[in-house]
């Protein structure tokens, strides 16, 4: 489907294309999208063609403001329950009595084929109990400054080198 997506927009002469991913699970299939489409259109000098997932474009939260506990996403975790808590508070249940599921190790650097079932059986991953709309007010804030400062650096780029 990304391929296609792609592929319909650079026929009707887009140029600069970037997908901005929200879940971790797409984050292969995205990058593989960018990859094949770009190899078919390797004769194109002329495209700029990004993939990536919001919470990984650099403001680190939970490096910049000690009220996390957590360094990375997680699923229904500390992070995603502070940004629904913020936007939708109505759709998180009994977060505060959510025990914590470690993210633990899963054989980093490497890449490990994983579902949420191998690491979490009741669903979450993380330190959901810590979250508040407050600090979903941060990361909501943090991640769209990161992804405004992607856009500028795309609207900003030459056309044809590979600095970015």
């Amino acid at each position: 489907m990304l391929v296609g997506l792609l592929e319909n927009l650079i026929t009707h002469g887009f140029k600069r294309l970037f997908l901005l991913n929200g879940h971790g699970g797409n984050d292969v299939p995205g990058k593989q999208a960018i990859f094949e489409v770009r190899q078919k259109y390797r004769h194109r000098d002329d495209l700029l063609l990004l993939f990536s997932t919001y919470w990984s474009l650099g403001g680190e939260p939970g490096r910049q403001n000690l009220e996390f506990k957590q360094q990375e996403m997680g699923h229904a975790c500390e992070w995603e329950t502070s940004m629904i808590l913020r936007i939708m508070p109505h759709l998180v249940g009994d977060y505060q009595n959510a025990p914590v599921i470690e993210p633990g190790n899963p054989f980093s650097p490497a890449t490990r084929g994983w579902i949420t079932n191998d690491r979490s059986k009741i669903g979450h991953i993380g330190w959901p109990h810590l979250a508040s709309a407050d600090k979903g007010e941060i990361l909501l804030s943090t991640f769209s400054n990161d992804v405004q400062q992607m856009v500028q650096r795309i609207i900003q780029w030459d056309g044809k080198s590979w600095e970015g």
